[in-house]
């Protein structure tokens, strides 16, 4: 996030040179600047979108759900108690950067839709310890207690040793039976 933060203070900064370059030009040859007008009313603006943005748009993470809201103020927000299923991939871009991302979804509401869900990139967040929490629940067949300083060491140490990432790789796509209460399964009667 400190890419916005960045981002606002730079196109204000920008903007501010522009108006003293627009005053020079006016009381120095006593004519307007077509091109320092332009900046000066996109610039501002586009530093305020930034602040905005960086104000707004954050995810939480914590020992019982993963929160995420996003740059209208809509909130995503999952109990890891809750998650129905998950998806996690890792891929190079044509420049070569690496990147990998996260959803995770939540049971289906009574419509039959997803009620919950977050979505999640490397660029916006450091997402390992909700893979340790994905990966706890793969190995141990149950989630981690929130208290239970013994789970949360466990946790670390998947995440520390790698194991999570691989875990969750290799079980991209992985529906926990607890929560799966979807409408498009097969009735197991």
């Amino acid at each position: 996030m400190g890419f916005l933060l960045l981002a606002a203070y730079g196109f204000w900064a920008v903007s501010l040179a522009a108006l003293v370059l627009y005053l020079y030009f006016y009381f120095r040859f006593n004519r307007f600047d077509g091109i320092c007008q332009g900046i000066l009313m996109s610039c501002p603006v586009a530093g305020l979108l930034f602040y905005v943005w960086y104000r707004n748009a954050y995810v939480k993470i914590t020992r019982t759900y993963v929160l995420r809201r996003t740059f209208l103020r809509f909130v995503e927000k999952v109990e890891y108690r809750r998650i129905r299923d998950f998806g996690y991939y890792e891929r190079t871009d044509r420049d070569n950067n690496f990147e990998d991302g996260l959803y995770i979804d939540g049971p289906y509401n009574d419509e039959g839709y997803f009620g919950e869900g977050v979505e999640l990139h490397s660029n916006w967040v450091n997402m390992s310890y909700v893979l340790g929490q994905l990966a706890f629940r793969i190995v141990n067949e149950r989630w981690a207690e929130p208290e239970s300083d013994e789970d949360q060491n466990l946790i670390h140490e998947y995440v520390l040793s790698g194991r999570a990432r691989e875990i969750c790789l290799e079980q991209s796509g992985f529906v926990f039976p607890e929560n799966d209460n979807s409408p498009y399964r097969e009735s197991k009667e």
